[in-house]
């Protein structure tokens, strides 16, 4: 059983998952109900790392929409920001092969605090296929939450 699959789960929403969340600031997507569904509920955690912060801000921006900086916020708010242990982001950097060191880094941050990544980047398939860290899809992630 995943260290994540007790009582309480701890989760790193990739941002991705917020991209899919805002991109149609009109529509309640199923990505928007599911962080909305996970802010509300007691028995997950949050967790972040200050590259996740940078990649958040950085869509806030780029959508400028009231629904994004609402939903950034009160995610910020919920989450715990954790600084990453070298050693997690080496053994990291050998499952994830991408140029983008945040990815990278959001990995580690699963692994050190064991906990979910849900993510639809396919830079994190061979990680998750390899059984180092739980993946799931912003669809896996809908039906398990």
């Amino acid at each position: 059983m995943p260290a994540s699959a007790g009582t309480t789960r701890t989760v790193l929403l990739d941002t991705n998952v917020f991209v899919a969340a805002v991109k149609h600031p009109r529509g309640e997507t199923a990505s928007l109900r599911l962080i909305l569904g996970l802010l509300r509920r007691d028995e997950v955690r949050l967790v972040g790392n200050v590259y996740w912060i940078e990649e958040l801000l950085r869509y806030a921006e780029e959508f400028h929409s009231e629904t994004a900086a609402w939903l950034i916020s009160a995610v910020l708010d919920r989450t715990r920001i954790v600084e990453v242990a070298a050693s997690f982001v080496r053994i990291s950097a050998r499952y994830v092969r991408t140029p983008d060191l945040a990815d990278v880094v959001h990995a580690a941050t699963c692994l050190q605090e064991r906990a979910i990544l849900v993510s639809n980047d396919r830079h994190f398939d061979r990680i998750r296929d390899e059984g180092v860290l739980d993946v799931w899809s912003i669809a896996d992630a809908i039906r398990a939450l």
